[in-house]
């Protein structure tokens, strides 16, 4: 079940959680590689930076989108005949 325009469920928030996790660990992975496996603040900062705006974007995008998948728009009326 989608949430409708302008709120969230449970599930949004789940999904939200996996796509950080995602991306946290595609970007750490990066960094390790790219530092040559030093962890330290320096290299670890990136890594949550990404993993924070990817999970606030994604919940902007699902709260900015109705229960049809149309982004910014309101949700349909229902026609009574």
């Amino acid at each position: 079940m989608n949430s409708g325009f302008l709120k969230l469920n449970s599930g949004d928030f789940i999904r939200g959680i996996i796509v950080t996790v995602i991306c946290t660990f595609i970007t750490g992975v990066y960094q390790l590689i790219a530092s040559g496996f030093a962890i330290n603040w320096i290299t670890l900062k990136p890594v949550v930076i990404a993993a924070i705006g990817a999970g606030i974007s994604y919940l902007t995008k699902n709260l900015l989108t109705n229960s049809r998948g149309d982004f910014m728009t309101y949700e349909p009326v229902a026609r009574s005949q």
